[in-house]
C-alpha cells in the first residue's frame, strides 16, 4: 500500500504550481486548452525541450471506462458469491 508521502499531487495542486509559475515568468495563465497548448509548445521550443510535437505522435488509445466499470462490479459480485459460500 502506498504511504500518503507517495501520492501524486492532486489535480488542484497541480493547477496552483501552474499559476505561480506563470505569475513568476510573468506569463498569463492559460484558461483554455488552446492556450495552454499554445504556451506549453511556446514555452518547449525557448527550451529547447528534444521531446516530439504533441501532433507529431501517433494518439493514445482510448480506454473503455464502461468496460473497466462492468469488470469491478463483476469482480464485486464474485467477491460477495464467494464470501457468502465460505461462511
Amino acid at each position: 500500500m502506498r504511504r500518503w508521502e507517495d501520492r501524486k499531487p492532486t489535480i488542484r495542486q497541480i493547477y496552483a504550481l501552474a499559476a505561480v509559475l506563470c505569475m513568476r515568468t510573468g506569463e498569463e495563465f492559460p484558461w483554455t486548452r488552446e492556450a495552454a497548448s499554445e504556451l506549453i509548445e511556446r514555452l518547449r521550443l525557448e527550451t529547447g525541450h528534444t521531446a516530439p510535437r504533441l501532433e507529431d505522435t501517433p494518439p493514445r488509445p482510448r480506454r473503455n471506462r464502461r468496460r473497466r466499470r462492468f469488470d469491478e462490479r463483476l469482480a464485486s459480485r464474485v467477491a460477495a458469491e464467494l464470501a457468502r459460500e465460505l461462511r
